[in-house]
């Protein structure tokens, strides 16, 4: 298994396996590829230094797509996705990704996973805490 950085022409490929994972019943979405295509491509654009892939045999087997701004006096790094294939976990690919993220820097990062899933656990396990200032708020706008 290795680790490169995200290019615009593994998108395509990380949508169909975000599709795939977000479909199984931890979470139970309905993405379809283009929309997840396109969910991604954003992301990727905003910052393409901060997407990585995980690979073996040349199959996209991860990957981690993030973004990072100027927080107070601090660089803060945003998870936007992280997702390894079901086959794939356990194997310490998401914490391969999770690392390469910061350009071997240690960095504060900040992200939203659903509670009760094998995401919030790896999340736990690797030191990130729930507890914050901040509360992640869900509502609609303009109803």
């Amino acid at each position: 298994m290795q680790i490169e950085p995200g290019t615009i022409e593994h998108i395509e490929t990380c949508a169909s396996l975000l599709a795939q994972i977000y479909a199984e019943p931890e979470y139970g979405e309905n993405w379809k590829d283009n929309d997840a295509c396109n969910y991604l491509k954003r992301f990727y654009t905003i910052e393409p230094s901060g997407c990585f892939v995980a690979l073996k045999n040349q199959e996209i087997i991860g990957a981690i797509f993030s973004y990072s701004y100027p927080w107070q006096a601090e660089t803060l790094v945003y998870i936007q996705e992280l997702f390894v294939s079901t086959k794939h976990r356990n194997m310490g690919i998401a914490k391969s990704l999770l690392n390469s993220v910061g350009n071997g820097k240690t960095v504060k990062a900040w992200l939203v996973a659903n509670d009760n899933t094998s995401a919030s656990g790896f999340y736990k396990k690797m030191g990130f805490k729930k507890d914050s200032p901040y509360k992640f708020n869900y509502g609609a706008i303009n109803r």
